[in-house]
């Protein structure tokens, strides 16, 4: 029988999609690009990380927005990644739009069978939201993974055909 998940070259596409881990509000001084992690973020984003390893839902390429918040998540999730997972860092995925986080998809997942994006509220939720169906809150460090039925990343619309397969916030682990 044929997996209704995987492309038409039968490579299963997955995407997952994360939030920043929480980040520090207490330096005023800095901008909200240069914004570090707190305590609890610092906790919650290897934590989530571990929670992919268990799925067996390692990304192959990353692409996250180029925030300190978001290269520091990422920097505390990689120790559970294969060591060949491709990083690509994205000034066009800070405070990104659903539809400019599709185009990112689209144009740089080359042959990845599994790709994540870091990003950012309140496109991540949108993004999620409008991917999944319904309204999907998307806490500081929440995933969500999709089963994704397209031939390649190329091809990778809002309207694409999807599954939320996964959602998992750092509270609920």
């Amino acid at each position: 029988m044929d997996d209704p998940s995987a492309g038409v070259s039968g490579t299963r596409h997955r995407l997952i999609l994360m939030r920043h881990a929480k980040s520090d509000w207490a330096n005023e001084g800095l901008s909200d690009h240069d914004r570090p992690l707190n305590k609890r973020g610092r906790r919650d984003a290897p934590q989530m990380a571990a929670w992919l390893r268990e799925l067996d839902c390692l990304p192959d390429v990353v692409l996250s927005s180029s925030a300190v918040r978001t290269r520091e998540t990422l920097e505390l999730m990689q120790d559970s990644f294969r060591s060949d997972v491709v990083v690509s860092y994205s000034e066009s995925l800070y405070l990104a739009s659903p539809e400019t986080i599709c185009n990112v998809i689209a144009s740089d997942s080359c042959d990845a069978s599994t790709v994540m994006v870091l990003a950012h509220n309140p496109g991540m939720a949108y993004l999620v939201s409008q991917l999944a169906g319904e309204m999907v809150d998307m806490p500081t460090a929440a995933i969500a993974i999709f089963d994704v039925s397209i031939p390649d990343w190329s091809k990778f619309r809002l309207s694409s055909p999807v599954k939320l397969e996964h959602f998992m916030r750092p509270k609920a682990l």
